[in-house]
């Protein structure tokens, strides 16, 4: 179901599980900033951003499980991008701003710029989180089939980036498949997924 509105609570806990997400010996978002607290306000500006141009769902109204994802067409406001810039800033300096931008330029185009650029059509999902007091309950599968649902009906894939070898795995496990890697040197690796419509297959 689309979110029309949610909890400053629910904010958090999404920014929460974000920052303090244990990425074991890996490198990360947590890797990206000064400490975790700046990830979880650099995730909740991202949720005020999806959630004011309508791109953010939840799998009910209790909010177990969130995902944001934009359709083919679907463009960021002015007014949510300025959201975002302000999330960015409030967790980054311009300095560790700029770091961060050449570093994602360094790595090469996502999957998501590749398609566009071939102006092929997809969903692109820009966060998936279980909230920490749902997470081992299935979920993960509900608030993906909701951009499953939407590729099979449109006829076109599914794609996202995510920053862990543990969370592409599980995406795997969901039925995605991995597209390619992008190495962010200091910064860790991003891999590309995507997830084909079933009636194309």
């Amino acid at each position: 179901m689309l979110v029309k509105e949610i909890s400053e609570q629910h904010i958090q806990d999404i920014g929460h599980a974000f920052g303090y997400y244990d990425y074991g010996e890996e490198k990360g978002m947590a890797s990206w900033f000064r400490d975790k607290e700046a990830v979880v306000t650099y995730i909740c500006g991202f949720v005020r951003c999806v959630l004011t141009d309508d791109f953010l769902h939840t799998t009910s109204e209790r909010g177990e499980g969130y995902i944001a994802y934009k359709l083919p067409g679907q463009k960021v406001s002015f007014k949510a991008a300025r959201i975002l810039l302000r999330g960015m800033l409030q967790s980054m300096s311009l300095g560790e701003l700029f770091h961060f931008a050449r570093m994602l330029s360094k790595a090469g185009p996502s999957l998501e710029d590749v398609l566009n650029k071939e102006r092929k059509p997809c969903i692109y999902v820009g966060m998936v989180c279980v909230r920490e007091a749902y997470q081992g309950q299935g979920y993960m599968r509900k608030v993906m089939d909701l951009a499953f649902v939407e590729g099979d009906r449109l006829g076109i894939p599914v794609v996202l980036d995510t920053d862990a070898k543990s969370k592409c795995d599980k995406y795997v496990h969901l039925g995605m498949k991995l597209y390619g890697t992008r190495d962010l040197g200091p910064g860790g690796t991003l891999y590309d997924l995507v997830r084909y419509p079933k009636k194309a297959e």
